[in-house]
């Protein structure tokens, strides 16, 4: 579960036990995507029955869209998680993403997995596949080469949190 900081703004059911639960609008640390992401301004619904804590994300493909441009775009080499978001994102299998980036399915699981450093040439053939592979962020491609000589491609340490307004569907990196 994510964790929440926020205000109190009104009442409403809780989903999983169905009693009264308490929606704030706050920040959302958003676990459940596998990334460092946080949710900007985003209404919580907070049970004491239960103790679910979900927010409410009225555009979740969006979301998503957004998310993979995030990790697409970021200036640093990418890692595991990032990985196998983006493959996932784009609707592969591991053994699918796996020959479409002419890797095996060991050499793959154990990138994403942290195991195998990411080369930069693998690093780049990915984002370019998940881009012109996504309706929604091909358009994006241009914007992309342009600034593919400023990604640092030396392994790093913590990724970069990733914060995102689903209101807006704006991020940053933080």
């Amino acid at each position: 579960m994510g964790k929440v900081m926020g205000r109190v703004t009104k009442k409403e059911k809780c989903n999983q036990c169905g009693h009264a639960a308490t929606v704030t609008r706050g920040d959302y640390r958003f676990d459940e995507m596998g990334l460092p992401v946080v949710l900007r301004k985003v209404e919580i619904i907070q049970c004491s029955e239960c103790g679910t804590t979900e927010p409410v994300i009225p555009h979740m493909n969006g979301l998503m869209d957004t998310l993979a441009l995030a990790v697409v775009c970021q200036p640093y080499r990418l890692q595991g998680d990032e990985l196998r978001f983006l493959r996932t994102y784009a609707g592969k299998s591991a053994k699918e993403f796996a020959a479409l980036v002419h890797l095996d399915n060991t050499t793959l699981s154990k990138m994403e997995n942290g195991e195998r450093v990411i080369g930069p040439q693998t690093d780049k053939l990915v984002r370019l596949l998940v881009l012109n592979m996504s309706p929604e962020l091909s358009g994006k491609v241009g914007e992309f080469i342009a600034m593919m000589s400023d990604i640092d491609d030396d392994p790093r340490g913590d990724p970069p949190r990733i914060s995102i307004n689903p209101a807006t569907m704006h991020y940053q990196y933080a």
